[in-house]
């Protein structure tokens, strides 16, 4: 199995994005969402959240809060789902410095894993040199580029 470990913020949404999420903050972009498309059309990984939205998700829709509900709306557009979420250990560190230990909580966990790539604005200081090779650094201004797409798949095919 192949995984995209996914930020939302600076990766679905841009400086440009204009749409607003049920709480009023920064929505997502269809057009970088149709990137993220592309990858997943690709190489068949499944998106596993590591944004601060997946504190609102579950694997049970209803229990979802409503600015996740509005992602999972805009990731079915284009035939997208999320399968499941990252867990951090510092869930009260605003800046969620162990990003990095919950990805690999969960590569851990799994005995099912053929690849993964990591797609995020951030680089989190808790990122082991094996994940680094797997990063796709996003820039905050453009969210996830053509060129993005085309490095999450050449990760991913390795």
């Amino acid at each position: 199995m192949k995984y995209i470990f996914l930020d939302v913020d600076g990766v679905l949404n841009n400086e440009n994005t204009k749409e607003s999420n049920p709480s009023g903050y920064v929505g997502v972009s269809m057009k970088l969402i149709r990137n993220l498309a592309k990858i997943v059309k690709a190489t068949d990984a499944k998106i596993i959240l590591t944004s601060d939205w997946k504190h609102g998700w579950s694997e049970i829709r209803f229990c979802c809060d409503d600015d996740v509900n509005y992602l999972l709306d805009k990731l079915k557009k284009c035939g997208l789902r999320i399968h499941n979420r990252t867990y951090d250990e510092k869930l009260e560190d605003y800046f969620f410095t162990d990003r990095g230990v919950g990805i690999r909580h969960f590569l851990e966990s799994r005995n099912d894993v053929d690849g993964y790539v990591i797609i995020d604005d951030h680089v989190f200081a808790d990122f082991d040199v094996e994940q680094k090779t797997h990063f796709i650094h996003t820039d905050s201004k453009n969210g996830l580029t053509e060129d993005d797409v085309k490095k999450a798949i050449e990760i991913l095919s390795e």
